[in-house]
């Protein structure tokens, strides 16, 4: 008898370390290398730096007025059209 189940044993052993079925192994998706998968990540960390530059206010030359004022405007968004000038009225 402990013969008989020695044999099992190792059939049944010799059967999982065969691997998973051909369906299951064919479901499985293929690994990407190292290398890939660092490069995607460089890439997403690059666009994500991009993302967050565009997102930091842009300013244009700092100006001195005559009364020592100095004055730092925004720069316009590309999407942005320049806004109209407010006219100011005065009474002559």
């Amino acid at each position: 008898m402990p013969r008989k189940s020695q044999i099992a044993a190792a059939l049944l052993l010799g059967l999982a370390l065969a691997g998973p079925p051909p369906a299951v192994a064919a479901a499985e998706p293929p690994k990407e290398t190292p290398e890939e998968l660092a490069r995607e990540g460089m890439e997403r960390m690059l666009r994500a730096l991009e993302l967050f530059i565009e997102m930091i206010p842009q300013y244009e030359m700092p100006e001195v007025t005559d009364d020592g004022d100095i004055i730092i405007r925004r720069k316009r968004g590309k999407s942005a059209p320049p806004p109209d000038p407010e006219l100011e009225e005065t009474d002559t």
